[in-house]
């Protein structure tokens, strides 16, 4: 007998939400609107909108802040969410530290703080000091509504464990889950470090025009990809949708960790970009550098001087990357790439040779369609994303998170 695939419906509570939640998300990307530009934005008449929004205020959602001046010069009475009232507390893992980051639902950050730790160390005393900074951080912040986790990919989100971390074999065996989700008395949502980044610029990274879709293209420790597709992460069936660290760009070359070879990973990473900097110019490396961002803006700044290996280094890290924005457009048909983590202090660096493979790749009519560009988010990308996946949760239930 053929199993009947279930089908969700929606019952007039949730359509209830699914305004609120529109009108909630509209605000927190406008910072002051009228109702009637509302209105226009939803296709919402204007006596719900005027409904919806009573209720709103009475939550304490959302604010009346005077006149804004609407169509025709007529005034409107402005509206805005309360943005700090809700706070959303982010975690990034990645594989040489974790980052923890108190924001507001705009994206505001109010304190963030950083622990490096060592591949040496038990995974079990980093996921302990973890849960001991977040318990200290939710009993100073008391209006947190929600915490975020940005953990590296391949990141099995219904099992709620990482497939590979590179050479970090341990961390295979913690269940993010089982370690999180309940330990705290506030909703704990875990997504892909890419996925985060995606969200981060999708929420914060005032792109200046309304997006249909969104490839994040996170060039760090590890390279991967998130797609935001008509307001939705497109996740796929295990949650590693997106996967483009691990593409072969070369058949034939070096083994991965993954079990693949030649991912894209191995030529465009920092460890990738490291690793060649200091067989070439092992001048930038005699003395100890804090950590790998710094490390890369050394080589980027080498480049920025003039010297001849720092460039041609950069220019072939470029070239890979754009190999992976022609695999994003292929696969993925983008309005927008943004390039972030540690690899986009290349910027101006590193965007002409991308854009011309691109170019050399892409069919005209859509290369022309599509804009690369790397974040300009003040605060690192996959920290922000781990703020805006709590965000991206609460907002579409505001009824529920923000009472």
């Amino acid at each position: 007998m053929n199993k009947i695939k279930e089908v969700a419906g929606n019952n007039t509570s949730d359509l209830v939400e699914m305004n609120r939640s529109a009108i909630v998300r509209i605000l927190q990307q406008s910072d002051v609107c009228s109702r009637a530009d509302i209105a226009k934005m939803t296709g919402l008449t204007q006596a719900s909108i005027t409904k919806i929004v009573a209720v709103l205020i009475d939550m304490g959602i959302v604010n009346e802040v005077g006149f804004v001046k609407g169509s025709g010069n007529r005034r409107s009475i402005g509206l805005r969410l309360n943005a700090e009232k809700y706070l959303v507390l982010g975690v990034k893992f990645s594989r040489h530290v974790f980052s923890i980051g108190v924001f507001d639902i705009s994206g505001k950050v109010y304190t963030q703080q950083e622990t490096e730790f060592s591949l040496e160390e038990f995974a079990s005393d980093v996921v302990s000091n973890m849960k001991r900074q977040i318990h200290e951080l939710l009993e100073k912040y008391k209006n947190v509504v929600a915490i975020g986790f940005a953990v590296p990919g391949p990141y099995l989100r219904k099992e709620g464990r990482i497939a590979m971390v590179t050479r970090m074999p341990a961390w295979k065996n913690i269940n993010f889950i089982d370690e999180f989700k309940y330990e705290f008395d506030k909703p704990v949502f875990i997504e892909q470090d890419a996925n985060a980044g995606a969200l981060a610029e999708w929420w914060f990274g005032n792109h200046g025009r309304p997006l249909n879709s969104l490839a994040y293209f996170l060039a760090g420790e590890g390279v991967g990809s998130g797609i935001v597709d008509h307001d939705r992460l497109l996740l796929g069936n295990l949650g590693i949708a997106s996967e483009i660290g691990h593409i072969s760009i070369n058949v034939n070359g070096a083994k991965c960790e993954c079990g693949n070879r030649g991912c894209l990973e191995l030529y465009c990473s920092t460890t990738a970009m490291l690793k060649k900097a200091q067989e070439v110019l092992p001048e930038l490396f005699e003395e100890v550098i804090e950590n790998r961002w710094e490390a890369c803006n050394k080589v980027f700044n080498a480049a920025r001087l003039g010297n001849k290996k720092a460039i041609k280094l950069v220019e072939e890290i470029a070239e890979y990357l754009g190999y992976g924005c022609v695999t994003l457009i292929n696969a993925y048909d983008p309005e927008i790439i943004v390039i972030g983590d540690s690899i986009s202090q290349g910027g101006e660096l590193l965007l002409p040779t991308i854009n011309r493979i691109v170019k050399e790749r892409i069919l005209p009519d859509i290369c022309e369609k599509v804009q690369i560009k790397m974040s300009e988010l003040k605060v690192d990308p996959t920290l922000c994303g781990a703020a805006a996946i709590a965000t991206d949760k609460v907002l579409r239930k505001p009824s529920e998170y923000l009472v």
